[in-house]
């Protein structure tokens, strides 16, 4: 057993190796999401939660756990903040490696497989690009989504029970994944039941108990965004092109690159084997997290990443199995002797399925992250533009203009309560396409705004160095002024 966890500490190490390195490749964040975070975190060592934001959308209120912040936060007490955003969400999503060695153990009952399966559902493209370097609750989510697999899988130990309710307790105020985890376990006890594996007594009560406290703690946490968007708040208020855009595009391809052809291939063949004609406890539940996780992909229930995330680790895990039936296989045959170097092969050909999509991810987000020039554009904003200045800018760039200009934003991608989110949507979109100077300024003045940033990569707007739009900063990105005496009348 020493063994083991010896072979478990040096994959942990690779893989928190492998993240951090690319982690350190930049000092900024590859997501506008992970800099909402930053202020958060950077408000509770003020003392405060950031319920009430004076920057976004001109002044909201922020519906969201504060408790992975907080997190953050109680880590600054031993290092520098800008330290525990690159080192702590890296360490918590490399703690992955022991749930799914845990699991794997448990489907393949081999040491090696189960390393093998660990280090592989940890080098996942759509988890490790995702979370790298990004300041987001996934990063601990998904750790204890699988901790808590494992410890479901080892009731009704009281041990096992005292350690569910823990995480449970933990995961159910830290993110809304705790509800497909739920879901899974309602699922899995259904599936237990049609193939007469009959689940205990302890199983049917902690699951009952599982779904009605994490439905109370998520209406408790998000009471205000329920009562406000209805039903609808499972979409986020996103907007509605957005929403289409996100799944529009989703064809196998990309799931085979997200995931990898491997595991999504030799874990679905897994299933097969095993789910429907020997079924056990360990493949009906991640069968069940699996047939969750399509069915909210397919009626755009979840968001993409992370339906791709959870199907990816589970098929991966699956994939463990699917080594033992291949080496069972080839042990029967007249080429036994070259079983190990056949399964040897098998694993290099299934890790580069899965290493190269992973890296062409992870260099796509670090092409993507904010550049310093970037950085020099909005600190220069933050010291020449009055406090009270609103500044235009995409969705996908809102939380930099609060964060590093330290000025309100018209629009960013946090959209829950938000009355008539099409609309201040489609504006700024307009904003951005139209070469009318008096249609500019007419939005301009709707949003109460005073300057417009084209990001780069961003198309440079066509009304701009005009009577009433001043550029104030030229380099990749681009910054513009509105003239304050431009004004829009209508004349009877």
């Amino acid at each position: 057993m020493t063994k083991s966890w010896v072979g478990l500490t040096v994959v942990f190490l690779i893989v928190l190796g492998l993240r951090l390195y690319f982690a350190f490749q930049t000092p900024y964040y590859s997501s506008d999401a992970s800099y909402l975070h930053v202020r958060a975190t950077e408000t509770i060592l003020e003392g405060k939660i950031l319920w009430q934001d004076p920057l976004g959308y001109g002044g909201r209120t922020l519906v969201m756990s504060p408790l992975f912040d907080a997190i953050l936060a109680f880590f600054t007490l031993f290092m520098p903040l800008s330290l525990v955003f690159k080192l702590i969400p890296n360490i918590f999503a490399s703690l992955l490696v022991i749930p799914a060695y845990l699991i794997a153990h448990k489907l393949s009952q081999k040491n090696w497989t189960a390393l093998f399966a660990a280090f592989f559902a940890s080098i996942i493209p759509a988890y490790f690009s995702n979370t790298f370097n990004h300041i987001t609750p996934l990063t601990l989510a998904i750790p204890i989504f699988f901790f808590l697999a494992y410890a479901w899988l080892q009731m009704p130990k009281r041990a096992w029970i005292i350690t569910f309710l823990s995480l449970l307790l933990v995961f159910v105020f830290l993110h809304p994944l705790s509800i497909v985890f739920v879901l899974s376990i309602g699922v899995y006890i259904i599936l237990s039941s049609l193939e007469h594996l009959k689940p205990t007594n302890a199983e049917y009560e902690l699951g009952l108990f599982s779904l009605f406290f994490a439905l109370w703690a998520q209406f408790l946490l998000y009471k205000k965004l329920i009562l406000f968007h209805g039903p609808s708040v499972i979409w986020q208020n996103i907007p509605k092109e957005m929403l289409s855009a996100f799944y529009s595009n989703i064809t196998i391809f990309d799931a085979i690159w997200q995931i990898g052809l491997v595991p999504l291939t030799g874990g679905t063949y897994a299933l097969y084997k095993t789910a429907f004609k020997t079924p056990q406890k360990e493949t009906q539940l991640l069968l069940a997290v699996t047939i969750v996780s399509t069915i909210l992909l397919w009626f755009k229930l979840i968001d993409v990443t992370t339906g791709f995330i959870l199907l990816g680790i589970t098929l991966a895990l699956l994939f463990s199995q699917r080594i033992i039936l291949f080496t069972n296989f080839i042990s029967e045959t007249k080429i036994s002797k070259y079983g190990p170097a056949l399964t040897v092969l098998i694993l290099l050909s299934a890790l580069s399925t899965v290493v190269y999509p992973a890296y062409v991810e992870t260099k796509e987000q670090l092409s993507h992250t904010i550049t310093q020039e970037e950085i020099t554009a909005l600190g220069t904003l933050s010291q020449e533009t009055p406090e009270d200045a609103t500044i235009i800018a995409p969705a996908n760039y809102g939380n930099y203009i609060t964060a590093i200009a330290k000025r309100k934003n018209v629009i960013d991608e946090y959209f829950l309560l938000r009355p008539r989110i099409n609309e201040r949507y489609q504006d700024i979109t307009r904003l951005y396409k139209t070469t009318f100077q008096t249609e500019a300024v007419e939005l301009f003045d709707k949003y109460e705004a005073d300057y417009i940033v084209a990001p780069p990569g961003h198309k440079d707007i066509a009304y701009g160095n005009s009577q009433c739009f001043t550029r104030i900063h030229a380099t990749n990105i681009q910054v513009y002024e509105k003239n304050p005496e431009c004004k829009v009348r209508v004349v009877a």
